[in-house]
C-alpha cells in the first residue's frame, strides 16, 4: 500500500511538471523579441480607396448627365461647377458647363467661364473656339477674331478654328488677313463656303472674285440661299462686263 501510495504521489508530483513543460518558455529570447516587436502599421490599418482624378471626373459628369436627363438643369450645372472647383484644368467639364449656360441663354456666364479657362490655359484651342462662336453669335466678329488670333493651333487639325477665324476677319473688315486664311484652308480642303468667303473678300477689296464664285457654285456643300446669291452676282458681273 505504501508502495502504491508512493507511486501515486510521484504521479501527482509529476503532473504539474508535465503541464509546466507544455507552456511556452516566456524567458526564451525568441519569445521576448516577438512580444517586443509591434505589428507593422500596414497590418493594422484599413486602407481607404481614394477615387482617381479620371474616376472622379467620370462620376461627376455622369451625375450631371443624369440630372439633365431628369430635367434638373440647375443640378446638372452645379455638379459640373463642383468638379471645376476641384479640377480647374478639366477643360472638357468647362466646355460642357459653358454649353449648358449658353443653352439657357446665360451668355455672359458662359463667356466668363471660358475666359477663366483661357487664363489658366491660353493655348487651349477648344476654349477659344467656343468663346469665339459665342461672340460671333452676338455679331461681335472683331472680338471673335481677337480671341482666335490669340493662339496658333495646327491648321490641319483645327479647320473649324481657322474657318471661323477667316469668317470673323471677313465680317470685321480684315479681308487681307482673311484672304490669306481662306487660301490656306482651301489648300487643305475644298469648301463652298470658304470659296464664297474668299470671293466676298476679293470683291470688297476690288479684286477679281469670279473664279472664287465659280468654284463656290461648283461645290456640293453650298447652301441654297448662298447658291442663289452667287448665281445672281456672277450674272450681274457678266452683264456689267458685256456693257
Amino acid at each position: 500500500m505504501k508502495k502504491v501510495s508512493g507511486l501515486l504521489w510521484l504521479v501527482l508530483l509529476g503532473a504539474p511538471a508535465v503541464a509546466q513543460e507544455e507552456q511556452p518558455d516566456w524567458q526564451d529570447p525568441v519569445w521576448a523579441e516577438i512580444m517586443a516587436t509591434p505589428p507593422a502599421a500596414s497590418e493594422l490599418a484599413i486602407s481607404e480607396v481614394t477615387p482617381s482624378r479620371a474616376e472622379r471626373l467620370a462620376e461627376g459628369q455622369k451625375a450631371s448627365e443624369l440630372a439633365l436627363a431628369a430635367g434638373d438643369w440647375a443640378g446638372a450645372e452645379q455638379r459640373l461647377l463642383s468638379l471645376l472647383a476641384e479640377y480647374p484644368d478639366a477643360h472638357s467639364v468647362r466646355l460642357k458647363l459653358a454649353s449648358l449656360q449658353y443653352g439657357r441663354g446665360a451668355l455672359a456666364q458662359a463667356r466668363a467661364l471660358l475666359q477663366q479657362g483661357l487664363a489658366l490655359a491660353p493655348a487651349q484651342a477648344e476654349l477659344r473656339l467656343t468663346l469665339a462662336r459665342i461672340l460671333a453669335s452676338e455679331r461681335r466678329h472683331a472680338a471673335a477674331w481677337k480671341v482666335l488670333d490669340g493662339a496658333t493651333p495646327s491648321l490641319a487639325e483645327h479647320l473649324d478654328y481657322y474657318g471661323l477665324k477667316a469668317e470673323a476677319g471677313r465680317r470685321s473688315n480684315q479681308c487681307e488677313a482673311a484672304i490669306a486664311l481662306y487660301h490656306r484652308l482651301l489648300a487643305v480642303q475644298d469648301s463652298g463656303p470658304w470659296w464664297l468667303g474668299l470671293g466676298l473678300c476679293q470683291r470688297r477689296l476690288g479684286q477679281d472674285f469670279t473664279a472664287a464664285f465659280e468654284q463656290a457654285r461648283a461645290s456640293v456643300d453650298l447652301g441654297v440661299a448662298s447658291l442663289q446669291f452667287v448665281n445672281q452676282q456672277l450674272e450681274q458681273h457678266g452683264t456689267t462686263q458685256t456693257h
